[in-house]
This record gives structure tokens, C-alpha cells and sequence, in this order.
């Protein structure tokens, strides 16, 4: 039986269909009963516990309807569980930003930035020294770049930036993380911003959030100007933009390997994104990307 077949079997009540876009190794169905309708995500590479814990981790953001509701969880069979989201109709936020007046996609990113604020409320309950738990990342991406066949020589002089700013991780929040925070997962629906697609929620720095940033620059800097002053209400510090350049470079030596594992039609992307990367952060003299300088003056 296909695992069409299976949640066809299992939600009799419903209509099913896939949901066929996105990167996440998961497999999306949306759900419809009349004028009810559900995201319905399965994995293979997540136990019930898991679906529990990120049902219960979402689930303590407060204050905010902006965000997907988990509704459930359960299992679809001795290899597959799921958890059910609430689904947001609209459209997706970078197919359509490109229509709207740069002001406007400021003002978005406003929102956008307000809403994470809210994510960000949210204290890791079992807390692990955010030193500790970023270093353990940077080695192993670090290492397994080394160990990968694909090789990209701009990366090298990042590699070395990173090594020699660890020390910055020193006495950092943990907090709850979207995980992938990034224009590719929000719905604009009547001029307002919903964010989708917790599926790598993790615990950590609240800065690290932001190393999605060169994507979210790419599709429109406007928005991602309004993006940081939405979160910090102003202008952010050095002390952030020291940090974002950290995670941003230690994502994109990570994001080769990932592509190669489970990704590869991805790689051209990756290959921008890390061209683009490198680009912002060519001037060595400054922490602050290039996309963000150039903005600077632009409706303040």
C-alpha cells in the first residue's frame, strides 16, 4: 500500500492530497473537510517522541496567531509518525514580494521580525550551555565539509574566520528556534505574515536564527532590513552582526555536505548562496554584510 493509500485510510473523513514543495525530507499532504483544513506531515526519520516534543515545543509560543497551530500527532505506521499544523491559506511570500513596492516589503519584514520575537520568548526548559552546543555544530560541519568530495576554495578563508571567533558563543540564551527562518517559509494572507514549517525547530542562541539571512537578502533586501528592525526595534548592535557573521559562514560551510546527502539537485543554489555569502562579508574591516550597508539611509 502506498503511503497515499495509507493516510487516505487513516483520515477517511478527509481529502488528501500532496503537498509536493519544500526541501524537508518529510512528505506534506493537506487535509480538507468542507471548510476544515489541516497540513498533515509524516516522517520516517522521526519517532512519535519526536512529533511530541516539537508538537509541545510550538505549542508554548504565546500570544501569537501568526504561526501554525499543531493540532495532533500520532503514528501512520511502525516506520512513519506525524504531526498535523494548522494550514494557512494564501500565498507563499516569495512568489509574491517581487510585486510589491520595496516599502511595503519593508513593512513586512517588519511583521516578520516581530513574530520571532514572540518565537524567541519561549526559554529552553533543559538548558545546554549555548557554547557547548554551537561548537559541537561548527566541528562537525567542519568536518564533514572536509570529508565531502565537492570542495569550494572561497569557503577556506571562512573556515578560518569561524575557528578564530568560537569565543564569541561565550554566554549566549537558549531559547526556542524556528529553525529555518527564512522567506520561503511564510504566507502572506490580507497583508499579514504567517510563518510555516517548524519541522527543525531547535534550542539555541536567538542570533543564530538569522543565519538564513543570505536568502532572505537575495529574494528582496528591503524585507530583510525589516526583518532585523522588527526584531531589535532599531538598529542591531556590532555585537549581533559579529555573531550573524559567525553563523551565517558555519551555514554555509554546512550546506555542501547537507546538499550532497540529501539534496544534490540543490547544489547550483548552494553554489550561489555560498558566492553570494562571501560576497557580503568581502569587506574584512566590517561585520556588517554588504546587502546591509548598502540599505543604510534607505527609509530611516
Amino acid at each position: 500500500m502506498s503511503i497515499l493509500e495509507q493516510i487516505r485510510e487513516k483520515f477517511p473523513e478527509y481529502e488528501v492530497e500532496l503537498i509536493d514543495k519544500g526541501w524537508s525530507t518529510d512528505i506534506k499532504f493537506l487535509l480538507t473537510n468542507r471548510n476544515e483544513k489541516y497540513t498533515l506531515r509524516v516522517s520516517e526519520n522521526k519517532s512519535l517522541k519526536d512529533q511530541i516534543k516539537e508538537y509541545e515545543a510550538v505549542g508554548t509560543i504565546k500570544d501569537c496567531n501568526q504561526i501554525i497551530t499543531p493540532i495532533k500527532y500520532g503514528s501512520v505506521d511502525k516506520r512513519r509518525s506525524y504531526i498535523i499544523y494548522s494550514y494557512i491559506e494564501g500565498d507563499d511570500l516569495i512568489d509574491v514580494i517581487g510585486k510589491i513596492t520595496p516599502t511595503k516589503q519593508y513593512d513586512l519584514g517588519i511583521q516578520a521580525g516581530e513574530v520571532l520575537r514572540k518565537i524567541h520568548e519561549v526559554v529552553n526548559p533543559d538548558i545546554e550551555v549555548v557554547s557547548a552546543q554551537f561548537n559541537r555544530k561548527i566541528t562537525n560541519k567542519i568536518k564533514a565539509y572536509r570529508e565531502c568530495s565537492v570542495h569550494q576554495e572561497k569557503l577556506e578563508e571562512s573556515i578560518l574566520f569561524i575557528e578564530r571567533n568560537r569565543h564569541l558563543l561565550e554566554d549566549r540564551p537558549s531559547v526556542l528556534l524556528h529553525g529555518d527562518y527564512h522567506i520561503g517559509n511564510m504566507i502572506l494572507r490580507n497583508g499579514e505574515v504567517y510563518i510555516i514549517d517548524f519541522n527543525r525547530y531547535d534550542y539555541g542562541d536567538p542570533y543564530e536564527e538569522f543565519d538564513r539571512m543570505t536568502l532572505n537578502r537575495n529574494v528582496s533586501p528591503q524585507f530583510s532590513k525589516g526583518l532585523l528592525h522588527g526584531y531589535f526595534k532599531g538598529v542591531p548592535s556590532e555585537k549581533f552582526w559579529c555573531l550573524l557573521k559567525l553563523y551565517i559562514l558555519t551555514n554555509a560551510v554546512g550546506s555542501i555536505p547537507w546538499a550532497q546527502r540529501f539534496s544534490k539537485e540543490s547544489m547550483d543554489f548552494v553554489y550561489e548562496m555560498i558566492e553570494n555569502t562571501v560576497d557580503d562579508y568581502e569587506d574584512g574591516s566590517s561585520p556588517m554584510p554588504k546587502w546591509y550597508q548598502e540599505l543604510i539611509g534607505w527609509n530611516e
